[in-house]
């Protein structure tokens, strides 16, 4: 992708908030909002977890999604105390996104962005997140 053309206030917008989620933006399908959620994710330093989907009764189409940072909620390991280093593992961090279907035209359109973490995020270390990690045949 290129930089966009230059935003009301007369700069160039980067390469960067290209990648930022906002209300309104629209995607073809479901699985494009995640993917593009979980870039920006990895730009940001954080990983997602879809929080909830919700479904047509009749149709058992998707009708609406939740994604959040996986660090959401709060709550604590069940590993004793003594042999783990951080016990707290949620950090009730409000990042998510929500995306719904929109009916004429077919497409996923997103409702609701907040982008304030909770946490302190790595973006240089993000590839070493679960969600980011890759495996390759090379050694």
């Amino acid at each position: 992708m290129t930089a966009g053309p230059e935003a009301e206030d007369g700069n160039k917008q980067t390469h960067e908030e290209e990648y930022i989620p906002k209300v309104g933006m629209t995607f073809q399908t479901l699985a494009e909002v995640g993917l593009f959620y979980k870039e920006y994710a990895k730009h940001a330093g954080f990983s997602t977890k879809i929080r909830n989907t919700n479904r047509c009764k009749e149709t058992k189409e998707e009708m609406n999604q939740l994604i959040t940072c996986s660090r959401e909620g709060k709550w604590t390991s069940k590993v004793p105390y003594v042999e783990k280093t951080n016990p707290i593992c949620g950090a009730n961090c409000p990042v998510r996104i929500y995306a719904h279907a929109v009916k004429i035209t077919r497409m996923w359109r997103i409702s609701k962005v907040v982008l304030r973490q909770s946490h302190p995020c790595f973006p240089e270390q993000a590839q070493m997140l679960a969600q980011h990690r890759k495996l390759s045949l090379d050694v």
